[in-house]
């Protein structure tokens, strides 16, 4: 009976289309609008997108490869954001890296954290799957008991790794002062160096994600086995490697996401909370377990955010991203480039 009220694809498609005219009509009729501040925030909008893509990729490239929901993602991210932090100030405040870069020490420092953020983090997601994780993936994923355990192992592991990261750097906010060079100026907008080194390294990260999944033998490797384990077990691949694998990179990107925010906002220990939500949201507005999805539904979801804010309630900012999830759930429940649910083999 309930498949008489089912949308069909064309459907779906005119009605989220007539959803976001409606929006941006909306905002348009807002007395701030203008040509000046709608450059202000697309630029804001699509620099704190690629944020949102980048974790959502990662739970996107767990999802499919080990066919579970990491709620712990978040502290991934907000622990890779204290170890940029860490590593950052441990060279510049050494007298070395004045010595042989007196005039780039700051963005030299902060590429260094960002590398110890990736490795650190695709490090300790290994460690984090191998003994934590992997015992419940052997008994199944997905929609089974195994898969409910998994879920609430998640969210005992975000508790846990709060409590370590509170243990370590204190629960006080921690201010990322990283000296980037001054503020440039792109079509009469002053662009700060923080929001540039955002922009470019997302996309840097996520055109290399691309090319790695699509042109290597190792990510050729780990969409199989996201497509069948069995299949993959059977033709000689090593599942488990490769599995932690995943994990491992997908961990890491979160580590390189939250040092990109790091010089933007405060670090703070309870960071990858929020994060968490808006990648989830924007994992399931582009099409969960759809990478390219991801990168689109972190851009929908920062633009959508940051126009809702400015022309509509800033007291409100939070609210635009679920808002919006709950619309493409109820009109286009598979999102902008999601596939029907089925169990996989």
């Amino acid at each position: 009976m309930f498949k008489t009220f089912r949308f069909t694809r064309k459907i779906e498609n005119t009605l989220m289309t007539i959803f976001i005219g409606l929006f941006v009509l909306f905002c348009s009729l807002s007395p701030d609008m203008s040509v000046d501040s709608l450059k202000s925030v697309l630029l804001i909008g699509i620099t704190v997108g690629i944020i949102y893509g980048l974790v959502a990729v990662g739970i996107s490239l767990i999802y499919t490869g080990l066919d579970i929901v990491n709620f712990s993602h978040g502290e991934f991210f907000m622990l890779g954001a204290f170890t940029g932090l860490t590593i950052y100030n441990f060279i510049v405040d050494g007298e070395l890296i004045y010595t042989i870069f007196p005039e780039a020490y700051g963005w030299i420092g902060y590429v260094i954290g960002l590398f110890f953020a990736f490795i650190a983090m695709g490090l300790f997601g290994v460690l984090v799957e191998r003994f934590f994780f992997r015992p419940l993936t052997r008994k199944g994923g997905g929609y089974t008991v195994a898969g409910m355990g998994i879920i609430i192992c998640g969210f005992g592991m975000s508790v846990v790794l709060q409590n370590l990261a509170y243990v370590i750097w204190k629960p006080s906010p921690h201010a990322f002062n990283a000296e980037l060079g001054m503020p440039i100026n792109i079509a009469g907008l002053t662009l700060p160096m923080t929001y540039l080194w955002m922009l470019v390294t997302g996309f840097v990260v996520s055109a290399a994600l691309y090319l790695f999944l699509n042109k290597t033998k190792m990510g050729l490797g780990i969409r199989a086995v996201a497509h069948s384990k069995d299949i993959s077990n059977l033709v000689g691949i090593n599942v488990p490697l490769y599995i932690s694998i995943t994990f491992g990179i997908a961990c890491a990107i979160a580590g390189v996401a939250g040092t990109l925010v790091g010089p933007t906002y405060q670090v703070v220990i309870y960071m990858g909370y929020i994060i968490l939500l808006k990648a989830f949201a924007s994992a399931v507005v582009g099409g969960f377990g759809s990478l390219p999805g991801a990168i689109v539904g972190g851009f929908t979801v920062g633009l959508f955010e940051t126009m809702g804010s400015y022309y509509i309630s800033g007291s409100h900012k939070d609210a635009f991203a679920f808002i919006l999830m709950i619309i493409v759930l109820l009109i286009k429940p598979t999102g902008f480039f999601g596939v029907s649910v089925k169990m996989k083999a």
